[in-house]
């Protein structure tokens, strides 16, 4: 075994310009794997933090139902000022926990006189959504603060329907709790950008005071909390709902991942497109190795027949050129890591901006983090690809006869 390994690495080194072609093949999928990869992993956690930052938070806690009814029934589903105190206090048990706010939500109609529109109101506390929406972008204008009540956000795409600017006062409808209708002034603060764009459509922040002089409650939709690791989302959630349990609180939570739908379709459309991916690059690296092989194969005829002659078996033939094959592919892997380790850390501070993707209205940096899943991956592809590639010429070689074997010249 030791000996058919020695000369197997004497046949690789033997060729170096066959050899290095070969080992280009293998580096070249791994490193098509590594950029590739890295990019698809860096998209999840942008995406996840944009959506932790500027929308869900990492935990929102729900009075029983409203998941399933809240859409239809709003004002029968939210907590009341005795359970939102009971809430906070649980909160200040967990170390884990950075912060916590509530957030009173509406639809109602906004108009500047001239044009109206349907929008999704958020009711907030202005200091701490300051924090915990930081993944959102001011376009123009001022943020939100405390002291001036009846001010707003307004989404980009809400803002351009309107054709609206800071400083400007608009009329704001919406039902309140007892079903009449009431409308508020609210003055233009400032205009944000979030990652979606379809919410930025539609989403405009408002003061909680002012929200709830509008609605005519004192209750409120949800408390979302803000945690100080994302990797601490499941963990607090497990104990948080066993002790709002133990509180007797009629209420439920969802974590960031159970509200993100758009987070998990991109999620799918990643996780599919990078299997594509790997599949084609190992297509191209077995073609590309097999073709070696063969090559080899045809100019080692009369060695195969001379190795065959002095005794050795066909099943030693085979074992000669798969090691051959294994050996190519653990130097092609190690030298695929290098390469693509130095090529995703010299595009990452490159600085490359992309377009905004659908649905979104911001472009971004390309980032290419090293995962050490996605290194073994490559890894693993280059060493069972060269396997495949050396299977079938290993074959070929090990069933020519002897005697013509040791006529070819």
């Amino acid at each position: 075994m030791m000996l058919s390994f020695k000369i197997a690495i004497r046949n690789v080194f033997r060729n170096k310009r066959r050899s290095g072609l070969t080992l280009l093949a293998v580096v070249f999928g791994c490193v098509a794997i590594i950029i590739f990869g890295g990019y698809v992993q860096q998209a999840y956690v942008g995406l996840r933090e944009s959506t932790i930052n500027s929308q869900l938070g990492h935990i929102q806690i729900f009075k029983v139902g409203f998941e399933e009814y809240g859409n239809k029934a709003p004002d029968q589903y939210r907590l009341s000022p005795q359970s939102v105190e009971k809430i906070m206090e649980i909160l200040n048990e967990f170390p884990e926990v950075q912060m916590a706010t509530m957030r009173l939500n509406f639809s109602g109609l906004l108009s500047n006189g001239v044009n109206s529109i349907g929008v999704f109101g958020i009711g907030m506390d202005a200091e701490k959504e300051a924090e915990m929406s930081s993944g959102l972008t001011l376009i123009s204008g001022d943020d939100l603060f405390e002291d001036e009540i009846d001010s707003v956000l307004l989404g980009t795409g809400l803002a351009k329907t309107l054709d609206t600017q800071p400083g400007e006062i608009l009329t704001l409808l919406s039902a309140t709790a007892d079903g009449a209708i009431n409308a508020v002034d609210v003055t233009v603060a400032g205009i944000f950008s979030s990652f979606s764009k379809e919410y930025d459509d539609r989403a405009m922040r408002m003061n909680l005071v002012h929200t709830r002089n509008l609605l005519y409650t004192e209750e409120t939709t949800k408390v979302v909390i803000l945690l100080k690791d994302t990797a601490f989302t499941e963990s607090v959630a497990a104990k948080l709902q066993v002790r709002l349990q133990q509180a007797g609180l009629d209420t439920e939570i969802k974590t960031w991942e159970d509200l993100a739908d758009f987070y998990k379709a991109v999620k799918r459309l990643f996780g599919g497109l990078f299997n594509f991916i790997s599949i084609i690059v190992v297509v191209i690296v077995i073609l590309g190795i097999a073709n070696t092989m063969m090559m080899t194969v045809m100019e080692r005829t009369s060695e195969i027949g001379t190795i065959r002659a002095l005794g050795s078996k066909r099943s030693g033939v085979v074992q000669l050129f798969l090691m051959e094959g294994l050996i190519i592919g653990i130097l092609g892997g190690f030298l695929g890591i290098l390469v693509g380790v130095l090529t995703a850390e010299l595009i990452t501070s490159a600085q490359i901006m992309m377009p905004p993707p659908p649905g979104s209205s911001q472009g971004f940096p390309i980032v290419i983090l090293i995962v050490p899943e996605v290194l073994m991956r490559s890894f693993g592809l280059a060493v069972v690809s060269s396997l495949l590639s050396s299977i079938y010429p290993a074959i070929k070689a090990s069933r020519l006869k002897i005697v013509d074997a040791l006529r070819f010249t």
